[in-house]
């Protein structure tokens, strides 16, 4: 970690810390205070026997060697019991030569006297005889009195001092490399999975929310830690895809809204091109009329004003009829349909229309639908209009419709000029057009057609499509087949 120590060295420092604390004070103990502390454990031991000795007491010689023998032994506590005459009744030290009967201690020299109850002392060294810590009491034993001599050697205490000492040399420096490994172990432990939950940490900053950090550690603070990451992480993330869709509904709502203000533009300037003509030709004809300017012919120009009058009011009623559609307004009757006699009555209407082209049908079987029946017989005409208008003298109509599914497709395929690939998405769009020159003479053609077939396929839960074929375009909507 730059510029610091990581938390594994932390851990590592921290229990070797606390190691070396233990050994010091284990060596501090055993050089300065072990002493103090065995010493007064001893009186506490040389205290409790004698008064166990006193409880417990008999003459019998076997049955005090019995009663003294675990704490001679065990406890290494020496034991001389004389009678009032100063007979010597039990010893667990044997005579020395020139003290008679007598056991050597020095608390007799140093004027101890005996009492009921007695103080254990420390008693110095004297001559060759060693430091001992001793009591001398006394008690009544059936109307006689017993005196007790209880001592221990100094030295004794002090080698089992030293030999604490060794042995806790060993124990401290056993205890530090098994507690330095135990450290290191635990260091890992510890400082894995919260590496993990770093590494996780770092993705959820560079918004990856791949990986997630483990939960089933078995430190509690850890787990709890993990969960709280991947609790925001998956909250983050929530919260990023929220943010992501919001923005992307933005860009399109921004996107249809500048669509919808250039088609609003486009809209405008392709009426008041498509009614400027036919309004300047109602004027002058109607002005000529009007001055009886000679050398004109008053029935083509009375004809004509009405051609360009039929020519207005179908543009805007197509207008209107679109306007009503994309808005909701015009009123839709749905019933059963069957489109093949649907289209059977379109086409039979529009003879004259089609005179000029070849036409081809290709239904077979039924077609039931549910639909507006004017809706429909509109769309299809404005189908067959356009096909009309860009197929040449001779060339070929096909009007087929097929089931695909659970709906039925409506094509009119006719002969002519292929629209370009980019442009084929456009055609559906009002008053456009992909070139006046597709378009046969004379015929009359505002670009308003295509637009009222995809807004009928719309509210009718269909959809329309625009390929060019082999030899010219066809055009295609489907509807919901009944009962499907």
């Amino acid at each position: 970690m730059k510029g610091g120590v990581s938390i594994r060295f932390q851990l590592l420092g921290l229990c070797a810390a606390l190691l070396l604390l233990v050994a010091v004070v284990e060596l501090l103990f055993g050089t300065f205070f072990a002493r103090a502390y065995f010493l007064n454990q001893k009186r506490g031991e040389i205290a409790e026997f004698f008064w166990y000795i006193r409880d417990n007491y008999t003459d019998s010689p076997q049955e005090l060697y019995e009663l003294l023998r675990e704490g001679e032994d065990v406890k290494n506590i020496r034991v001389a019991i004389y009678d009032q005459e100063g007979q010597l009744l039990y010893t667990s030290r044997p005579m020395r030569e020139g003290y008679g009967v007598e056991p050597f201690f020095p608390a007799l020299d140093a004027g101890i006297p005996f009492s009921e109850e007695p103080e254990v002392r420390e008693l110095p060294a004297r001559g060759e005889e060693e430091a001992q810590l001793g009591l001398t009491g006394m008690f009544s034993y059936e109307g006689e009195d017993r005196y007790v001599m209880l001592w221990v050697m100094v030295a004794s205490i002090e080698s089992s001092i030293a030999a604490f000492n060794h042995v806790s040399a060993y124990i401290v420096g056993c205890v530090l490399l098994v507690g330095a490994l135990a450290s290191l172990l635990l260091s890992r432990k510890i400082t894995r999975p919260i590496r993990e939950i770093q590494q996780v940490s770092r993705q959820v900053a560079g918004l990856d929310f791949s990986t997630r950090a483990d939960e089933g550690v078995p430190v509690k603070e850890l787990r709890d830690l993990a969960g709280s990451v991947n609790q925001m992480a998956a909250q983050l993330q929530a919260s990023i895809q929220a943010l992501q869709s919001a923005n992307e509904q933005l860009r399109r709502d921004v996107d249809r809204q500048k669509r919808l203000e250039q088609m609003q533009r486009e809209f405008v300037a392709n009426v008041s091109h498509e009614m400027k003509t036919p309004l300047c030709l109602l004027q002058m004809y109607a002005e000529n009329l009007k001055y009886n300017v000679e050398g004109i012919d008053k029935d083509y120009y009375c004809d004509t004003i009405v051609d360009e009058a039929h020519r207005l009011s179908d543009m805007v009623g197509a207008m209107l009829d679109l306007s009503a559609m994309e808005n909701g307004l015009a009123a839709m009757e749905m019933e059963p349909l069957e489109l093949g006699e649907l289209c059977r009555e379109v086409l039979a209407r529009m003879g004259p229309v089609l005179g000029h082209c070849r036409l081809q049908t290709d239904i077979s079987g039924a077609f039931p639908v549910r639909g507006d029946a004017q809706s429909v017989k509109m769309a299809v005409k404005n189908f067959l209009s356009n096909a009309a208008a860009h197929t040449p003298d001779g060339g070929e109509v096909l009007l087929r419709l097929a089931a695909e599914g659970s709906q039925v497709r409506l094509t009119v395929a006719n002969q002519g000029a292929h629209i370009p690939a980019d442009r084929l998405e456009r055609v559906w769009d009002s008053f456009y057009k992909v070139d006046e020159a597709r378009v046969r003479d004379g015929e009359p053609h505002a670009g308003l057609g295509l637009a009222i077939v995809k807004s009928v396929a719309t509210r009718h839960g269909g959809a329309c499509r625009a390929e060019n074929t082999a030899d010219g375009v066809a055009f295609s909507f489907t509807l919901p087949m009944r009962g499907a």
